[in-house]
């Protein structure tokens, strides 16, 4: 009786410090990537510790597979994706020129499950300003589903400020795309 009772016990108290998807009101949301963003709306937070493909946290609306926010920070020398130091997965440089680091996230979402990704509109964004990059994201999921993305980045001496939003291109990219012009507007940088 007393094995059971300490056995439920364990259970419960390791539920307890379990991270789970939370909701978030509109407003202001403080990122642990170390930058704001404002919602317009309610979205649900995804934690980086449930995040299985990349680093950083989601945000989502509708569902991980509808839409998601991406929010993240970069560190030169390291991956998005969650990958070991050895991996040989594209990596984060500081001191790739504009481009290359755009071509640095369309490798990485072609990495976790992605095709024929491909940036468009690439142009210069200030965010909070400071000088940054947005660009538009087209392709496709691995089942074949016609994506699109929203993306802006903000890079430093040694770290690189990420939010890139992508949605089937079927009705949620264009549903939630007014909201994410909004969220990437509203960054707000240490």
């Amino acid at each position: 009786m007393i094995r059971k009772t300490l056995g439920i016990a364990a259970v419960a108290v390791l539920a307890a410090c379990a991270v789970t998807p939370q909701a978030v009101p509109a407003g202001p949301v403080a990122s642990p990537a170390g930058f704001e963003v404002t919602l317009k709306e309610p979205w649900s937070r995804w934690p980086e510790q449930i995040n299985p493909g990349t680093r950083g946290e989601m945000l989502t609306k509708d569902g991980l597979m509808l839409n998601r926010l991406h929010l993240a920070k970069i560190k030169s020398g390291e991956a998005w994706l969650r990958a070991g130091k050895t991996d040989d997965v594209p990596r984060y440089r500081a001191e790739s020129s504009e481009i290359e680091t755009v071509d640095f996230v369309v490798a990485s979402l072609k990495r976790i499950g992605y095709s024929e990704m491909e940036a468009t509109d690439i142009r210069p964004e200030q965010l909070d300003g400071q000088a940054g990059v947005r660009f538009a994201l087209t392709g496709k999921w691995q089942n074949g589903l016609d994506v699109q993305g929203d993306a802006a980045f903000v890079p430093s001496k040694d770290e690189l400020k990420l939010v890139l939003f992508i949605a089937p291109d079927v009705h949620y990219f264009e549903a939630s795309s007014a909201e994410v012009d909004s969220i990437i507007r509203s960054v707000n940088l240490p």
